[in-house]
């Protein structure tokens, strides 16, 4: 009889542990789809903070554009006479390939076809724009593309106004580097 009343009392345990245990799960489980909703809302205002970063970023590089434009607009108009510059050996590399360039060229391209690097690359054509040569900048997704201003590339077609090196420029159109 004695054993039969401590399996009484044993069993009604187990079913009372089995309970809580069911219960502690079952806070648990609330607690944690508490915490699963927080991080949803958190998600959901990345998302939004992320799309509107795009989006001023777009304006940015819009913005870019237009002041480049009104710099060229605004600088005095390079003729002939007016451009008396002088190209580094490098700065002509670079510049051969933008004037071969029929629809732009990024700095990474220029890069890897002359086996500089990327901000190599940048200053050399900042430093032709220093010295006053119109390179035209627009970005397409996240590469910004060089052109040469149209006017200009027909100038130096014309008259070599920046006595380019013949043998940069025959090796760089012959080693099919365009």
């Amino acid at each position: 009889m004695i054993n039969l009343k401590k399996l009484l009392i044993t069993a009604k345990g187990v079913e009372e542990i089995k309970d809580n245990i069911k219960k502690s799960f079952s806070n648990v489980k609330k607690e944690l789809d508490v915490h699963l909703d927080s991080i949803n809302q958190n998600t959901g205002e990345i998302q939004n903070l992320y799309d509107y970063m795009q989006e001023i970023d777009g304006k940015i590089e819009k913005l870019n554009e237009r002041i480049d434009d009104l710099h060229l607009y605004l600088s005095p108009k390079i003729t002939e006479h007016q451009l008396s510059v002088e190209l580094s050996h490098r700065e002509q590399e670079v510049f051969v390939l933008l004037y071969a360039a029929q629809d732009g060229i990024s700095a990474i391209q220029i890069a890897r076809k002359l086996g500089f690097t990327d901000e190599m690359v940048q200053r050399y054509v900042y430093n032709m724009i220093m010295k006053g040569i119109p390179i035209l900048k627009q970005y397409e997704g996240d590469e910004m593309i060089f052109y040469l201003d149209l006017k200009f590339k027909d100038l130096q077609a014309r008259k070599n106004i920046l006595k380019l090196n013949d043998t940069i420029t025959s090796q760089l159109m012959d080693d099919k580097a365009l």
